[in-house]
């Protein structure tokens, strides 16, 4: 009898937390052509982290670093952006061979290959004007104007990050960060 009332009450401390749990249900597959534009958006994504890397450490470095790794800041920007620039055009492709039906889903496509053509102008522009400033004797002209010309590149990045997202929402994509877990729903 002890036992059956030391049991009961343990149950009735851990139910609370056994109610708490939470069902995850995976995402729905997707299909081959989903999966194609879903793959080449990841493969431009992970082109363009190292833009942003790249960036980051030249605004966080300008002030105090020297002139030589100043050169090579800008060197790595340039060498960043052109790489993105090149996985741009087969991203582009796939975006926008991607068949949809409904309106919306059309506007979305459509908004990222404007975003695409415009992070592509962009990055253009920044693999030349870095790679201009990486040449020997440009470490004040980094310095001094290096942090001002990476701007345009960062809004371009998150222009297109938000084109992203409003894509992947629109088309059933779930694009997830590297070891993220689904978000869990309540059961």
């Amino acid at each position: 009898m002890k036992r059956t009332l030391l049991l009961c009450s343990l149950l009735s401390l851990a139910a609370p937390a056994l109610a708490a749990q939470a069902v995850v249900t995976p995402a729905a597959p997707l299909d081959a052509a989903r999966a194609r534009v879903r793959d080449a958006m990841l493969v431009l994504r992970d082109s363009l982290m190292t833009v942003n890397g790249a960036t980051a450490r030249l605004q966080r470095d300008y002030r105090q670093t020297s002139g030589a790794v100043l050169t090579g800041r800008a060197r790595e920007i340039a060498n960043a952006c052109a790489r993105s620039v090149r996985n741009i055009g087969p991203t582009r492709e796939v975006v926008a061979a991607a068949q949809a039906t409904n309106p919306v889903p059309v506007r979305r496509r459509e908004e990222l290959v404007r975003s695409l053509d415009s992070l592509s102008t962009r990055l253009g522009r920044c693999a030349t004007e870095f790679g201009a400033m990486a040449a020997p004797g440009k470490s004040e002209e980094i310095r001094g104007y290096g942090v001002r010309r990476s701007e345009p590149v960062i809004r371009a990045l998150d222009e297109y990050e938000r084109a992203a997202e409003a894509f992947f929402a629109t088309w059933g994509i779930e694009v997830l960060p590297l070891g993220a877990r689904p978000t869990p729903l309540a059961g």
